[in-house]
């Protein structure tokens, strides 16, 4: 099927395998000690990253070198199934699992005076194959002792690829969470095996979009810089490229949507229009009707205070709103107009603001619930808003939930802190009352510590119901980001496993496993 005839004589040409390195980094010092296990016999140990390209090749006796010479197993050589056919290189990198291959096995005629045994390298952390070893001998069948040999051999290398692996992952999760609470810019961060993002960036980039950025990061010599990018969705951004100092090929990405040529907003969802229309969606509790009125101020000019009626509040106190109303006050006062809790609206309201919205007469900014939680009708007046500010739930955001946390206790009372283990407690909780119920449970908290006559507030200062620490409190950086990868797309498929699997690229008995393993 890809052209090779057993009797093809000639090897594919050598490639390039710099960026190789770093698994030929990790495996060096381990082959350099087999090689003098192996010294005096004739049998070679060869390697190949994980696009089947040969980084290494140990030989303990002429007779196989001259062999391998003679063959062509030279570096940069390719060695996949599909440029040379069955080998113990390419195959256990197709098959994912270890394989024998004695000598009339293989495929080319070239290849069936050796016998060889061949082991997939798989990262220990992001479970990928990064390569394969295959122990090799001039021979009609492989030595039996080669498949723990090599077995052993693989597993030193991988330990070291992981202990490599956590350094690096350490200095680029420390990077990115320095960086990524900013609310006002879109932040990814990005290594040979670690793709972070913050909300604004995970809603910017697609899979197509962080491949640009990682082409990016192969730049041998890669440096701070600037450039601009048009994305896959057709959003036209600059981007500031930070090298993460002490690392190989990883950086932070910070990125800046162009809009009509003025500062970036916290803006998601972005469309050509000219309406000044701007839907604020989250859960209760979110900020979002600070931030409505914070959009609402800017698009009025700052000059004057925006019309707010909260919906739901005019509804309790028995005077349902009227639109139309509204929206000659807004006009009349020259400002924006915020409806804060549109989907309570009934139908003929809903229809009159749709209609305001495409008509552009005044600024309107509306706030609802989550788009699955609201009816057809508000969620075609948030469809028909041209711009999107999607706030995150705070289970969403664990990453900043320690910083939030304690600033809110020190705003609540200055001089007071928040212990480790009250903050880890904070973070094992689901938070379904987001910012409002945190800063009513620190309140409580900071009350039960002072009432002690203490400045830091202890786990036993939190509400009976916020005590528990699980172990999601506890777990490493690279795994918190892993839990709140899962629970996003879970949320986003509606808590449909099947769906969320998809998504996320992994079986479903994989999503089930990690959600045992990570607490959800």
């Amino acid at each position: 099927m890809s052209g090779i005839r057993p009797d093809n004589d000639a090897l594919p040409a050598p490639v390039d395998i710099s960026s190789a390195d770093p698994l030929l980094d990790a495996a060096r010092p381990v082959l350099d000690e087999a090689a003098g296990r192996i010294a005096g016999s004739e049998m070679s140990l060869l390697l190949v990253d994980h696009e089947c390209r040969m980084i290494s090749r140990v030989t303990a006796g002429s007779t196989i070198e001259r062999v391998l010479d003679d063959a062509g197993a030279a570096h940069g050589v390719p060695f996949a199934e599909s440029s040379v056919g069955t080998t113990a290189l390419g195959t256990p990198a197709e098959i994912r699992r270890g394989v024998m291959i004695n000598g009339s096995e293989h495929y080319l005629e070239k290849f069936k005076r050796l016998s060889c045994f061949g082991q997939p390298i798989i990262h220990p952390a992001t479970r990928r194959l990064v390569g394969s070893l295959c122990m090799t001998e001039v021979n009609e069948k492989t030595n039996p002792l080669a498949v723990p040999f090599v077995t052993g051999i693989v597993a030193d290398i991988a330990d070291r690829l992981l202990d490599r692996s956590r350094a690096h992952q350490r200095r680029v999760l420390d990077a990115f969470q320095r960086a990524a609470p900013r609310r006002d810019i879109a932040v990814a961060a990005l290594g040979d095996d670690l793709q972070l993002t913050n909300t604004l960036a995970a809603e910017l980039l697609s899979a197509a979009d962080i491949g640009a950025l990682r082409a990016v990061l192969a730049d041998p010599a890669l440096h701070e810089t600037s450039l601009s990018l048009t994305l896959s969705a057709g959003t036209a951004v600059d981007i500031l490229v930070e090298p993460v100092p002490g690392t190989r090929g990883a950086a932070l990405f910070f990125l800046r949507p162009h809009l009509a040529g003025d500062a970036p907003t916290r803006v998601t969802h972005t469309r050509p229009h000219t309406s000044g229309a701007v839907a604020v969606t989250g859960e209760p509790g979110t900020g979002r009707s600070t931030e409505a009125v914070a959009v609402a101020t800017e698009l009025g000019g700052g000059s004057s205070a925006p019309v707010v009626v909260d919906i739901a509040e005019s509804l309790i106190e028995g005077a349902a709103p009227d639109v139309t109303v509204l929206l000659a006050r807004a006009r009349e006062r020259r400002t924006a107009l915020v409806i804060d809790g549109a989907e309570l609206l009934d139908d003929r309201s809903l229809s009159l603001l749709r209609h305001a919205v495409g008509r552009a007469l005044t600024p309107i900014v509306v706030v609802a619930g989550p788009a699955s939680q609201i009816g057809a009708g508000a969620a075609a007046l948030l469809g028909q808003c041209p711009r999107r500010i999607e706030l995150p739930p705070l289970r969403q955001r664990t990453a900043e939930l320690g910083s939030l946390a304690s600033g809110m206790v020190t705003d609540l009372a200055p001089g007071t802190t928040l212990s480790s283990a009250a903050t880890d407690a904070l973070l094992c909780q689901e938070w379904p009352g987001n910012l409002t119920e945190l800063v009513t449970v620190l309140g409580e908290a900071v009350a039960a510590c002072h009432a002690r006559s203490a400045r830091t507030v202890e786990l036993n200062d939190l509400p009976r119901g916020y005590r528990t620490i699980s172990r999601a409190s506890h777990l490493a950086g690279l795994e918190q980001a892993e839990r709140q990868a899962i629970i996003a797309a879970l949320e986003r498929c509606e808590h449909n496993k099947v769906r969320a699997a998809k998504e996320l690229g992994i079986s479903r008995t994989t999503l089930y496993a990690r959600m045992r393993s990570l607490g959800i």
